[in-house]
C-alpha cells in the first residue's frame, strides 16, 4: 500500500559518469497520470479511477492528497508558485510571482489548453488554481509580516486582484498569447490596487 507522502518510484539520471536518483512522490505520480491521460482524452472525462487505475494506485490513496481532479490540477500548475514560497527566506520579487502564474501555461501549452477549455464553474481548474494561489501569497505574506495576518482591507483587495488577474492571464493564454510575456507582466503589475502595494512590492526592485 502507498501511503502519504512516502517515496513509491525512483528515476536515474547520468551525469558526468555519476548517477543521480529523482524520487517521486506519490503526487508526482498523480500529476504525471492526468497529463498523460490528457493527451488523448478531454480533461472534464476524466476521472479519478482513470487516473489512479493509469499509474498503479487507488482512489483512497489519491483522497488522502486531494479532494478532487480539480485540486489536482491546482497544485500541478502552482508548483512554481509554491516552490518560491518554499526559499529559505520566504521572501520573494513580485515581479518572480507574476512569472510563475505565468510560464506554467507556456510550459506546456496543449495540456493547460484542454484543462482550460473543458473545465467551468466553482469546481474548475480556474477557480481551484485561483483559491490555491491566494492561500500560498496569504501564507507567504503573513510569514514575512512576523506572523501577523493581513488587515481585512487588504486581504480583500489581494483576493479581488488575484482572481482577476487569474481571468486575465487566462484570457491572455486562450487569445494565444498577444502580448510579450515581460509586456504582459508589466501590465499586470500596474494594474495592481495601491493598498497592495507596500505589501506585494515592498521586497521588489520595480
Amino acid at each position: 500500500m502507498i501511503l502519504g507522502n512516502m517515496l513509491v518510484a525512483k528515476h536515474y539520471m547520468f551525469e558526468e559518469g555519476s548517477i543521480m536518483i529523482i524520487r517521486q512522490t506519490t503526487k508526482d505520480i498523480l500529476a504525471s497520470s492526468i497529463i498523460e491521460l490528457a493527451k488523448t482524452k478531454s480533461v472534464d472525462t476524466i476521472r479519478v479511477r482513470e487516473i489512479t487505475q493509469n499509474c498503479g494506485l487507488t482512489p483512497t490513496t489519491f483522497y488522502r492528497h486531494f479532494q478532487d481532479k480539480y485540486q489536482l490540477l491546482a497544485w500541478i500548475y502552482n508548483q512554481k508558485l509554491e516552490a518560491l514560497f518554499s526559499e529559505t527566506s520566504g521572501i520573494v520579487t513580485w515581479n518572480q510571482l507574476l512569472m510563475a502564474c505565468c510560464t506554467p501555461l507556456q510550459d506546456n501549452r496543449a495540456f493547460y489548453m484542454n484543462v482550460l477549455k473543458n473545465t467551468a464553474g466553482q469546481t474548475s481548474f480556474r477557480y481551484k488554481i485561483t483559491e490555491y494561489a491566494i492561500t500560498l501569497l496569504m501564507n507567504g505574506l503573513k510569514k514575512h509580516n512576523g506572523g501577523k495576518a493581513l488587515p481585512e482591507d487588504v486581504q480583500f483587495y489581494l483576493k479581488f486582484y488575484m482572481r482577476a488577474m487569474s481571468e486575465t492571464v487566462t484570457d491572455w493564454f486562450l487569445e494565444g498569447e498577444k502580448i510579450p510575456l515581460e509586456e504582459f507582466t508589466a501590465l499586470l503589475d500596474v494594474a495592481m490596487p495601491e493598498p497592495l502595494k507596500p505589501y506585494l512590492k515592498q521586497n521588489s526592485s520595480q
